[in-house]
């Protein structure tokens, strides 16, 4: 299997311990508890989270970690990438950063671990990383091959907010996946313009050099 020209198999899945792992920002105690409801209907984790391999910090997934903490899960599917190796990993702090560059605000790997290491959390999806792929693969696995204990606390990682206040955040990144759609929609309408300027273009010059054909 292949995504975006990576074999399934290039990617570096383990289960780790879910204690090993630290994260970098906040997490939204609603959007945590809508996640928690997921995992205890479907009974399975259906992507893995991405962690830094050297330093064990989390890149993407936070809320899934958040939620498998506490259920009581210890282990946790983990693809590994080495951020400060890799020179095609981006950090932007919208989705829409994926295809344009930000030059007011800029957020660093160094930022992103060391705020991981120290334990000094930013708030609740400062980040967004943008990898060599869209998604990572589709593992669907089981949470019964998974260790279970005790739910452990995880107020500490969890932004204090109130209910009212986590529903404007889901739709402040509700708001940016349609800034993500209405990028991609006018840059689809600019390429498909592009495409009939060069069809004309080609058109118009077999029309004025007749004899092309003859003289190849």
């Amino acid at each position: 299997m292949e995504m975006d020209g990576i074999k399934k198999s290039e990617f570096k899945i383990v289960i780790m311990s879910i204690d090993e792992l630290k994260p970098h920002e906040k997490g939204s105690p609603l959007y945590t508890e809508i996640l928690k409801n997921e995992l205890l209907r479907d009974g399975i984790i259906r992507y893995p989270i991405i962690a830094d391999e050297k330093t064990k910090v989390i890149l993407d997934g936070m809320h899934r970690w958040l939620a498998m903490k506490s259920i009581g899960y210890r282990q946790i599917p983990v693809l590994l990438i080495d951020i400060n190796e890799n020179s095609e990993i981006r950090i932007g702090f919208k989705r829409v950063h994926r295809y344009i560059y930000n030059s007011d605000r800029k957020i660093t790997a160094k930022e992103v671990i060391s705020a991981g290491l120290r334990g000094e959390l930013m708030r609740p999806r400062t980040t967004r990383h943008f990898f060599p792929f869209i998604k990572p693969p589709r593992i669907d696995h089981p949470l019964n091959l998974l260790k279970r204990d005790s739910p452990q606390d995880i107020s500490k990682y969890l932004e204090k907010t109130t209910l009212d206040e986590c529903k404007i955040m889901l739709k402040d990144w509700l708001d940016e996946i349609y800034e993500e759609l209405e990028f991609l929609r006018k840059r689809i309408n600019e390429v498909e313009k592009e495409k009939e300027e060069f069809i004309n273009r080609i058109k118009n010059f077999e029309v004025t050099n007749p004899d092309l054909d003859r003289k190849a």
